[in-house]
């Protein structure tokens, strides 16, 4: 049970607090066996315990049959169109962006040579 308990993803604490949980559920443990192992009073353990069984519950509730749709197939066609222009006009944007930055410094070397070579003469 440990084993599985741990590859879940949640932090140590999550991991040892589900343990000692289910350890209390089965049996192997008093409540009060797992209130002194968490260092909590018996309310707060009732309420971690209520916690945990409405999030497992909540998580194994059925839901729709198959693959969720996608929200592409909720959206209207022309919301769609617009949001492929504003992804085109975006590289765009960055193309020309970095055009800018390209001839930017391109100037700036050339200036920097033209300057160089009047401070020789």
């Amino acid at each position: 049970m440990e084993t599985l308990v741990e590859r879940t993803e949640a932090s140590p604490q999550a991991h040892e607090r589900t343990k000692v949980i289910l350890l209390t559920l089965a049996r192997h443990w008093s409540v009060q066996d797992g209130c002194e192992r968490l260092g909590v009073g018996r309310t707060r353990f009732q309420d971690l315990r209520r916690r945990m069984l409405s999030g497992a519950a909540r998580a194994l509730e059925e839901g729709a049959a198959g693959r969720p749709r996608r929200l592409d197939d909720r959206e209207p066609p022309q919301m769609r169109a617009l949001r492929r222009r504003i992804a085109e006009l975006e590289g765009e944007l960055r193309r020309s962006e970095t055009e800018l930055d390209i001839a930017r410094s391109d100037a700036g070397r050339a200036v920097q040579r033209r300057l160089a070579t009047k401070a020789v003469r």
